[in-house]
């Protein structure tokens, strides 16, 4: 195993194994260390929430990067509905990829993948990690649920494709994720690494099946999951993923093969973060996701990863000639991203927001779903019941009480929920209550304390409880929650 000894001076920055990561920083400036990465060839910086409070603080960040080195690229975790960065503190105006799956308009989500690539644009980023590419099958599935656009391999594809097309027509680089699929598993990669057992063919069938339209796109996103049928080890730091993604995608592949973030726990606890990093080159992938800098050491994180690679090279491990190709290769597609980029002229920051909010309103109210449920004005107790809200949204039950309150409802989080006034109705959020003990419990208790509580569920709709007061609101994000309570107030979106 490569380990960096932590007490070590700092080695000088390599251009060559710098030209094979896209780095976290922290902080809404560029720090002292990450412009000189730069100015020695960083490749990629990818931004997350605590670098993006709003839009116009992510547009002036993206420029000063760009500033610094033309050419290093911006990239972003932006999925649009409970997955947003640039929008992290109001909620994304865009609705989930599950809504837009649900709707089933190929050019809703076109238009809709063309207002977000719209926005980033305006932002200054380069490159937007979507649209996710997973058939969520596992109603269980702990991360992708409603980020997933289907549990249907041929509409996934479809919209998925739809998405990327108004991505790249607004002048943004696009990456499919999570390669070979992350949809059939119970298990956060974030927290463990998933295991799937399925049998080859049945994998290839539901869950390849989607990533052969990846040739159309610039790059894909590995992740750590472990396919045994496919091979050994996690696909994102094992050799058998690159030969797969070459066959699914009919040998037309010539993108970017860029890791999911190897700070996360599946790959970061075993075989370790340095050595998760040497392992992924030597599988084949171009562009490193080191993850985020958030409650870390962003300059230390960075180069553990960077003086793992080095030390590799040191010993022969890593052929100093084939990590220079792979450089030079990665900033030659970064180059062409950059120059997409700058080809496509930026709307402007306040029109194109607007433009996602429309587009994204109209899309939800198409999106939900309702069983009796039927919501007055008076006072309302909301209460979360999810064990453990998504990872990658961070919302709970702010998002509703909110479009509750500007609907003109009285509602709020009770201080002690099995003293709810009696008086007072009832709404419950889920995601997943048959799956998680916990959730389901909480809600059991619930029901049967007050039996005429409003079930919000947010989740998939296989994962909702059979409730006979339910919205299926395909999602917990701003858009979908205002979608939802209008639904509860008018018995119409």
């Amino acid at each position: 195993m490569t380990t960096t000894p932590t007490d070590a001076a700092p080695r000088p920055w390599d251009a060559d194994v710098l030209g094979v990561l896209m780095a976290p920083f922290t902080g809404t400036a560029l720090p002292p260390w990450i412009g000189e990465a730069l100015d020695a060839g960083l490749a990629s910086v990818i931004l997350f929430g605590h670098n993006t409070p709003d839009p116009a603080t992510t547009r002036a960040l993206s420029r000063a990067v760009h500033a610094r080195s033309e050419d290093c690229i911006v990239a972003i975790d932006e999925e649009g509905g409970d997955v947003t960065r640039i929008q992290s503190a109001t909620g994304s105006s865009l609705p989930t990829a599950w809504a837009l799956g649900e709707v089933d308009d190929i050019e809703l989500t076109r238009h809709a993948g063309h207002a977000l690539g719209d926005v980033l644009a305006a932002c200054d980023v380069d490159l937007d990690l979507a649209p996710v590419l997973d058939v969520s099958t596992d109603p269980a599935n702990p991360v992708i649920g409603t980020r997933a656009y289907s549990d249907d391999p041929d509409r996934v594809a479809a919209h998925a494709r739809a998405f990327a097309t108004g991505l790249i027509e607004a002048g943004l680089g696009t990456c499919a994720k999570h390669f070979p699929g992350h949809g059939a598993t119970s298990t956060d990669s974030h927290t463990a690494l998933p295991r799937i057992d399925l049998d080859r063919a049945e994998f290839e069938r539901d869950h390849l099946a989607p990533f052969r339209i990846v040739p159309w796109l610039d790059a894909v996103m590995t992740a750590h999951v472990l396919v045994p049928a496919l091979g050994e080890g996690p696909a994102s730091i094992s050799p058998w993923a690159r030969p797969l993604l070459d066959r699914a995608a009919g040998g037309t592949f010539r993108g970017l093969l860029i890791t999911d973030a190897l700070d996360m726990a599946a790959v970061a606890r075993d075989p370790g973060y340095g050595e998760a990093a040497v392992r992924a080159l030597e599988s084949g992938a171009d562009l490193l996701c080191l993850g985020t800098s958030i409650r870390r050491d962003d300059e230390q994180m960075v180069r553990e990863a960077h003086d793992a690679i080095l030390a590799a090279v040191d010993t022969g491990r890593l052929g100093r000639e084939a990590l220079h190709a792979r450089a030079v290769r990665t900033r030659e597609h970064c180059r062409g991203l950059r120059t997409r980029r700058r080809f496509v002229p930026a709307r402007d920051l306040t029109e194109v927001l607007a433009r996602a909010e429309q587009l994204g309103a109209a899309a939800a109210a198409r999106a939900v779903r309702s069983r009796d449920a039927r919501l007055g004005l008076g006072p309302t107790a909301v209460l979360d019941l999810r064990a453990r809200a998504n990872h990658a949204s961070g919302a709970r039950s702010e998002q509703l009480i909110q479009a509750l309150r500007d609907r003109g409802v009285r509602a709020d989080v009770p201080d002690y929920p099995e003293q709810i006034d009696a008086d007072a109705q009832v709404v419950a959020i889920t995601r997943l209550p048959r799956s998680n003990p916990e959730e389901g419990e909480r809600l059991a208790v619930l029901l049967r304390r007050r039996p005429d509580a409003i079930v919000v569920h947010v989740g998939v709709p296989d994962a909702a409880p059979d409730h006979r007061h339910l919205v299926l609101a395909h999602g917990a994000g701003r858009t979908m929650m205002r979608a939802a309570v209008d639904l509860l107030l008018d018995g119409k979106p």
